[in-house]
């Protein structure tokens, strides 16, 4: 899915992660913060910033 998809999910309290994440990396949303699973936080448009490898690759997180 795309990262536009993948933070509707994440705004909805369901965990997300990128193809390239590390097996065990998810995030969700809080507003316009995204939370990763160790507890960081940062505004969804700083952290995408110029990341064009973001912009796609999106799947649910399955534990």
């Amino acid at each position: 899915m795309t990262f536009e998809e993948a933070k509707e999910k994440a705004q909805q309290g369901i965990k997300v992660r990128h193809q390239y994440f590390a097996e065990k990396e998810y995030m969700i949303m809080k507003d316009n913060l995204i939370v990763f699973e160790d507890g960081c936080e940062i505004f969804a448009n700083d952290w995408l910033g110029d990341k064009a490898w973001a912009l796609d690759g999106w799947s649910l997180y399955v534990a």
